[in-house]
This record gives structure tokens, sequence and C-alpha cells, in this order.
């Protein structure tokens, strides 16, 4: 068994809270490519953008680990300039799934009834110049920590629930079964061990401070409350015509 996790903090701190002799296993993917890879290996488990349900709902999902989000913590964040009134562009950079392109443009639709345009981004960054959304290990700096809006927050906000961003996944539904069944108390194991783990990082001061002080607001387990907002979340994908229908998803 091998287990898929996405490029970034959140990803790094579960996996070295899982037990010892799962960590061997473990390939770091970018994000989009983790649904794909799911689907070609009966023998993978792996951390999958939530909106990449979108496209392969074959794939059975835990209903007992993932990783959600309702605070600060975030994998993404928005950078704004200071004082706009309008927004017409807005860029994205990182480790962008379907989240990160899709979720955003219903988030300004549904605040400010506006049509974003997002760009692809892969020049020098310019935060002086540019709206920002960055996905991942880029956020990692302090000189970040100030001028920032958490995506995951404002998604939060708008389902009225903690937005899971990563689902745990597999096309094997005993496998997925088994191993989510070692991974009890997962939340407390975080909790418990956050200095252990965060030494194991190579992170800069302030941020490993900011991750302690807001570890509130980020959720490995899933209980009623994630699984009703992910069922909301599909739903707000159909309401903006992102999906064709209000499908069910196959947790387990």
């Amino acid at each position: 068994m091998d287990i898929l996790l996405p490029q970034n903090i959140f990803a790094a701190i579960f996996a070295l809270s899982l037990p010892a002799d799962n960590i061997k296993n473990i390939i770091v993917k970018e994000s989009s490519l983790i649904a794909r890879d799911l689907e070609l290996h009966e023998d993978y488990i792996g951390l999958m953008p939530s909106c990449d349900l979108i496209d392969h709902r074959d794939l059975y999902v835990s209903s007992k680990i993932g990783i959600s989000f309702d605070g600060e913590l975030s994998n993404a964040y928005f950078y704004f300039l200071p004082e706009q009134k309008n927004f017409d562009k807005v860029f994205l950079r990182g480790d962008i799934s379907k989240n990160e392109v899709i979720l955003p443009k219903i988030l300004f639709n549904e605040r400010f009834s506006a049509d974003v345009e997002f760009v692809i981004d892969k020049e020098e960054l310019k935060l002086n110049e540019r709206n920002y959304i960055i996905v991942g290990n880029e956020n990692l700096s302090q000189n970040f920590l100030k001028s920032r809006i958490s995506l995951a927050d404002e998604i939060a906000e708008l389902l009225n629930a903690p937005y899971t961003n990563y689902l745990l996944t597999s096309k094997n539904k005993d496998l997925l079964t088994d191993f989510t069944i070692k991974l009890t108390d997962l939340d407390k194991i975080v909790e418990d061990n956050i200095n252990k783990i965060l030494n194991k990082i190579d992170l800069e001061i302030n941020m490993a401070d900011y991750i302690r002080e807001n570890l509130g607001s980020i959720y490995f387990e899933i209980t009623e409350t994630e699984i009703d907002s992910i069922n909301e979340l599909i739903k707000l994908l159909f309401y903006h015509g992102f999906v064709d229908d209000i499908f069910d998803i196959k947790f387990v």
C-alpha cells in the first residue's frame, strides 16, 4: 500500500502523526495528480482535494479522516492590494487544484456578485502589483502573516461549517477501511505531539508559533459536521453550475 499526499505542511503534519510503519509508504505529489493516480492503482490511498470528487465519483471516501479548516490556518490565502473597490483579476500560484480554481469563483460571486478572471501565475511574485491566491508552502513565510486572508476561513463561513480541503480516498474500500481503523484520536495525537512534529519540519520560528497558536482551526478527524459540510459543498458546486447533478459520495 502506498499513501499519496499533497505538497503542503498540513499533509506533512498528517504524515508525521501516522504509525511509524506507514511512513516508508508515503509518496508526495502535486495535489492535482493524486485523484488520477488513485483511480489507476487499487493499492493506493491518498489525500485528494475535495473538489476532485467532480470527476472521480467512484472513489471511496473516508468518513473518519481528512483535513478540514475553519479559521486562520489554511492551505491557500488571498493577498489583495490595499484600498481596492473592484476586483477584475486574481493570480493563482503554488500547488493549485480544482478547489482553488473553483471555490474562489463561487466566493466572489456570492459575496460581491463579481465575475473575476483567474490567471495561473508562474512568474516572479509581485505582491505590490497584483492580487494573488497562493496555495501551499509558499505561504510559509512570516513576511506574509499580516497581509493575508485565509481562503479556508472564507469557505467555512460560506458553508457555515468546517471546510474539508482534503478527503482521504481510495479505489479499494477494504484497504481504506482497514487503514482508517488504525487512526483513532488523530486530532489528539497531533495536538499532543505538535512540538515534536514541527521540530521535524524546517519552519521559520514565527510560522511554527503561528501554527501552534491556531491549531484549533484544523481537524484531521471527520465527524457528522464535516460530512454534512462536504455534502453542502457538492450542492454549492451544483447551484453554481460546476456539476450537472447532486451526487452521492461513497463514504466508508
